[in-house]
């Protein structure tokens, strides 16, 4: 991770003799510079020396946005270099040799130049032979790599991959290592044309590598032969029924035991020794087919199965994670609310609160649902998930830190490693499935010693979800609640009604069209012959129907645009009436999120509006108390 200003770091001189001390060569530390990267962090500082002068392999946690991409980046880096200058040096010392064998042969030539002349008929008749041995020599070699490989890092995801590129390229700013990035989404046409450049190092997804693997790329065919393995996220790319192309290329490149002494590999995780408990269908599953208890993994049965199955050797452990696995520049809470009323929650954050906010759903239907209904509403939302094309993915990842109120929607495709810089606002919309999930989402804020917030919606089916991450997590409390003023709801709720309702009858027209076409094109594959009568009847009254729905989505599109023009928290709003004819200034919504959660934790005595939302219909108003009947009760009442 690259810090974005010097604000971020609390020393403002660059400490070169800290970065040098460690071993690290003066061509990175000129990048560093560059970079603003002044002082080693702490995972840097545990990690480097012991990658950089003894060689060992790391395993390294800890928390998000602690800069662990540098902390395996660099000693690769190095070891590269020193690779090359040996391969240099090397390559010197057999030109030398070369030369004076040359200087030899030459004389020995001359003294023999007599008995050459006999031979001549005998060169003429093997000269075809010779040619064609020379063919297949040249044939041989197109499948020889040119530069070796020295280098594969693989991680999850195709953003991963690409941020994991950016920042090493950085690094590589002042050297002549080349680097290439291989993931699935794009052109593999385009892709092994990098890898025939010949890169020192390669940062792929386990996927596409495996699969131009498979088809023989002469670069990739080296890969039994790296010196430097790193994966990122470990912990999720080693579970079990996850990334099987992974477990095949450990497999592949595991093979020699000679090879594997030289190499040396880097695990890092911000959940590397992180446990959970099972999901309930995998513990029912496994209750039926064992008798014997299921023990939970404790932390080191977890490490010692990854260092198995990397067949890492003498590794050194670095785990700086806390039990909490968050960062405490981060501040934690909750909304509880039904699944109905998470919009309007979603709705009335997003309002109150300005700042980059990146929302997560467990599910890509959720997005796809959130992204449609946020788009009504003009908030300006951009989905991410796996179904999407990885030309749109990147561009809505470029989008979205771009706009300083950005709204990003996704799935755990953008949980793990990306750094995007200044989000301010993590929200989770479904309780995350596993407490590393919760950990992962909720880094993407409070990066590079900056605040941020993480806010978790629950509905009441998702307590005991959330009562297992708090578990896991060691919350021995509840996470604290997200103040909400019920009053100023009432806007909130009638816009995102109307929205849902355009939403509704914008699924119902395209259905429509759908099955009319459906309809058209069966009936001409299968040359039937309709009445005209019956047609042009059927026709009129279906035409009638589609008038009646977009003139009905016409109105509703029109009612929802006049009141986003409106200020949704006028100033002075009190909200036992909404008027139309309020001012038009708007409600103080300047605090930020962080600093209002923090005066509730600092403050818990405080009384904050927290009642549940009511259900209150669309413009309804509070009613007037009406006056009693009875005449015994009533004072003003006259006998007569």
């Amino acid at each position: 991770m690259w810090p974005s200003a010097k604000s971020d770091i609390k020393s403002t001189e660059f400490n070169t003799a800290a970065w040098s001390s460690m071993g690290v060569p003066s061509v990175i530390i000129k990048a560093l510079a560059d970079q603003n990267f002044y002082t080693p962090t702490i995972i840097q500082a545990k990690t480097l020396p012991a990658a950089l002068l003894g060689y060992r392999d790391i395993l390294g946690a800890a928390e998000t946005g602690s800069g662990k991409t540098l902390a395996f980046g660099i000693p690769i880096i190095k070891g590269i270099l020193e690779l090359k200058s040996q391969k240099a040096k090397t390559i010197a010392d057999e030109k030398s040799t070369e030369t004076s064998e040359n200087e030899e042969r030459t004389c020995h030539e001359v003294e023999t130049e007599d008995n050459s002349t006999n031979s001549d008929s005998e060169d003429e008749n093997l000269s075809e032979y010779e040619n064609c041995i020379n063919v297949i020599e040249l044939d041989n070699c197109q499948n020889i790599p040119s530069k070796p490989l020295y280098a594969l890092i693989l991680a999850p995801t195709r953003e991963l991959v690409v941020q994991i590129k950016q920042h090493l390229t950085q690094a590589v700013k002042y050297t002549d290592i080349k680097i290439a990035a291989v993931f699935g989404g794009l052109a593999a046409v385009k892709q092994e044309r990098l890898l025939n450049q010949g890169p020192e190092i390669v940062i792929a997804t386990p996927g596409r590598l495996w699969e131009l693997i498979q088809q023989g790329n002469p670069h990739l065919s080296q890969v039994d032969s790296i010196r430097f393995l790193a994966i990122d996220e470990t912990d999720r790319m080693l579970e079990k029924g996850h990334f099987q192309e992974l477990h095949d290329i450990l497999q592949k490149i595991n093979v020699d035991p000679i090879k594997l002494k030289k190499r040396q590999t880097f695990v890092f995780s911000a959940t590397l020794t992180m446990v959970h408990d099972l999901p309930d269908y995998l513990e029912k599953k496994k209750k039926r087919h064992f008798k014997s208890k299921i023990c939970k993994l404790t932390p080191g049965q977890k490490l010692q199965k990854i260092i198995h199955l990397l067949q890492i050797k003498n590794p050194k452990v670095v785990d700086l994670t806390k039990e909490s696995g968050t960062a405490d520049s981060l501040t934690e809470c909750r909304m509880t609310c039904t699944i109905d009323h998470k919009d309007y929650y979603l709705y009335y954050f997003l309002k109150r609160h300005n700042g980059r906010t990146l929302v997560f759903c467990n599910s890509i239907g959720c997005v796809k649902r959130l992204a449609t209904l946020f788009g009504i509403l003009e908030c300006r939302p951009l989905p991410l998930h796996a179904n999407m094309q990885q030309r749109q993915r990147l561009k809505n990842l470029e989008r979205f830190q771009a706009d300083e109120n950005g709204l990003l929607i996704a799935t755990d495709v953008a949980a793990r490693g990306l750094d995007i810089p200044n989000i301010e606002h993590v929200i989770h919309y479904q309780v995350p499935r596993t407490s590393e999930s919760y950990v992962h989402r909720s880094g993407r804020t409070a990066r590079a010693q900056k605040e941020g917030i993480t806010v978790l919606m629950m509905e009441p089916s998702e307590k005991e979800n959330y009562s297992k991450l708090c578990k896991t997590l060691g919350r021995t409390e509840d996470l604290p609640t997200f103040p909400v003023v019920d009053r100023l709801l009432i806007a909130i709720k009638e816009r995102v009604n109307i929205a849902r309702e355009i939403d509704k009858l914008e699924l119902k027209c395209r259905r429509e069209n759908n099955q009319k076409s459906w309809m058209r094109k069966a009936m001409e594959d299968m040359d039937m012959i309709v009445d005209d009568d019956i047609d042009i009847d059927e026709s009129s009254i279906e035409l009638e129907e589609a008038a009646a729905l977009k003139r009905q989505l016409k109105a509703k599109r029109r009612q929802l645009q006049s009141l986003l023009t409106k200020v949704v928290f006028p100033k002075g709003f009190s909200g036992k009436y909404y008027d139309d004819n309020l001012s038009t200034n708007i409600y103080p919504d300047t605090e930020k999120a962080v600093e209002v959660m923090k005066k509730i934790i600092d403050v818990p005595d405080k009384k904050y509006n927290e009642r549940p939302l009511k259900a209150v219909a669309v413009n309804e108003r509070p009613r007037k108390r009406q006056r009693s009947q009875n005449p015994k009760k009533s004072k003003k009442f006259k006998k007569i």
